[in-house]
């Protein structure tokens, strides 16, 4: 125990000395992190504390190098452990300040988390065993390298994306780790437990200076590598004891940045955005939205980790029964959280804006398409021509056919009538179908007191945008179908005779 608080003041003091000198460094390189986009601070703060939290935290590990006892030789008989950890923990480290200086696209965080993940599994770090209620043990065999890579890569975006609030991600990652923490002292995994409490001392020396109102960030840098080492902990614990350090026991403890992210995916799947974009619909955005302060909402969201956290520590003692009731517990609060964030009616938003812009967009295509047959048809020089240039148009109006029938000048035998029809499917002779979504407008063809026909659309229900501006470019047809057959017979069309009558 001496070792662990040791370690613990060591990365704790270290903590607070390197993130006040990065901070110091980063206000006068100018590395700042702006209040643009999906940020809610209103002023510029320095970034990089993720930098301070990484190396506070690999000094007690590299201090017992040169400190000879139990737990250093412990530690450097764990090569897997070590290998897995400065392998995938340098990949993390390295993408991270990358993407704090110059900034990175989703999908390049991603391969990079799954990289580490790589790593850490062909390292011998793998979870090879889960203990699922009522069940038992159940060994995973071929699936245990998707399982871990999932894990981890889930973990540590988990802990990205809920660092929205000063202190929230750092404060979390504190609440679970010292829950991994007290898990690993009772599975007797002693460098478990010495790499969570240099993590969690690490992170509360910079905390000292991340708390409302933060002077400065953890960045990418820090959230991602708190992620990936309460991944890999949790992991390595996984392996030692699947009984008493089972996965899904740190699941619960990490239940709230994982509910966060899966929230996120959901959302955004249902709305139609892609998964890896950006948004302001987190769980701490939505507390700010109820009207709690930064500081409110952290602790609201830091009291939640922390019940979870204990949870947690009950639910590797207790039975099957209990274990399940529990889930089940988690699950309809989960419900009840979701009821009171207002995610459903967040979702319905988004769904009621992606179908109202879709409607807008084909709107516009369609209006487009009709004005530029609308200008050809008043060009046609009679009505075998005119009738080839409407029939782009039952196409442009996904139009199901139409009929024009025309009223042609008085001859012999007086007043002729003829019908141009047009069908986009062509049935046989006697196999017409009725067909109930159908819908039928007809117009009038005239212009003034001359009367040219009538002009019948019909279109399905589903390929019409919505009936009122259906109706709207079937009456601009009709028009430009009375001032195309005004030209072909020599007439005036009213509107040319109002302006000389002017």
């Amino acid at each position: 125990m001496r070792t662990f608080l040791i370690a613990f003041a060591l990365a704790f003091f270290c903590g607070i000395a390197l993130t006040w000198l990065i901070r110091k460094f980063a206000v006068q390189w100018g590395l700042y992190d702006k209040p643009e986009g999906r940020k809610i601070h209103s002023e510029p703060i320095p970034r990089l504390g993720g930098v301070a939290v990484a190396i506070a935290f690999f000094i007690p590990i590299a201090a017992l190098m040169v400190w000879d006892n139990d737990i250093s030789q412990a530690l450097f008989a764990e090569r897997e452990l070590l290998i897995a950890l400065v392998g995938g923990g340098s990949l993390i480290l390295a993408l991270g300040i990358h993407d704090d200086l110059k900034g990175a696209r989703a999908l390049t965080k991603l391969i990079g988390q799954i990289t580490a993940a790589m790593v850490v599994f062909h390292a011998g770090i793998q979870i090879d065993v889960i203990g699922i209620p009522f069940i038992g043990p159940v060994a995973l065999g071929v699936w245990a390298f998707p399982v871990t890579i999932f894990w981890i890569v889930l973990v540590t975006n988990a802990v990205n994306l809920i660092d929205g609030l000063d202190g929230l991600a750092g404060g979390v990652a504190v609440l679970a780790g010292t829950t991994l923490f007290v898990m690993s002292l009772v599975q007797g995994n002693v460098i478990g437990a010495l790499l969570l409490c240099s993590m969690v001392g690490a992170t509360l020396g910079f905390l000292r200076f991340n708390w409302n109102p933060a002077s400065i960030f953890l960045g990418d840098t820090g959230s991602l590598f708190l992620g990936f080492v309460l991944a890999l902990s949790s992991t390595h614990g996984s392996q030692k004891s699947f009984t008493l350090f089972s996965i899904v026991a740190a699941f619960v403890a990490l239940a709230l940045p994982i509910f966060d992210l899966l929230m996120a995916v959901v959302r955004r799947f249902l709305v139609g955005k892609p998964v890896f974009s950006a948004d302001q619909y987190h769980v701490h955005h939505m507390l700010l939205r109820k009207g709690f302060s930064q500081r409110q909402a952290a602790l609201m969201l830091l009291g939640t980790a922390g019940s979870l956290g204990v949870l947690s520590l009950v639910f590797i003692y207790s039975s099957d029964r209990i274990s399940a009731i529990s889930i089940v517990a988690l699950a309809a609060i989960a419900a009840a959280v979701i009821h009171f964030l207002g995610y459903a009616d967040i979702i319905r938003a988004g769904r009621r804006s992606k179908l109202f812009g879709a409607l807008e967009h084909a709107a516009r295509e369609r209006a487009l398409a009709v004005d530029e047959i609308r200008n050809a048809i008043t060009t046609a020089v009679d009505e075998d021509a005119l009738w080839g240039l409407m029939i782009p148009a039952g196409e442009a109006l996904q139009l199901e056919g139409f009929r024009f029938d025309v009223v042609a000048a008085s001859g012999p035998k007086g007043m002729e009538r003829r019908s141009l029809e047009w069908k986009r499917n062509h049935p046989g002779a006697g196999n017409d179908v009725h067909i109930q979504t159908m819908a039928a407008s007809t117009y009038t063809v005239s212009s003034g007191r001359i009367v040219f026909g009538t002009l019948k659309l019909e279109w399905l229900q589903e390929n019409s945008i919505f009936d009122p501006h259906q109706v709207a470019l079937g009456r601009i047809l009709a028009d430009a179908v009375a001032q195309a057959m005004c030209a072909i017979r020599g007439l005036v069309p009213v509107e040319q005779r109002r302006e000389m009558r002017d």
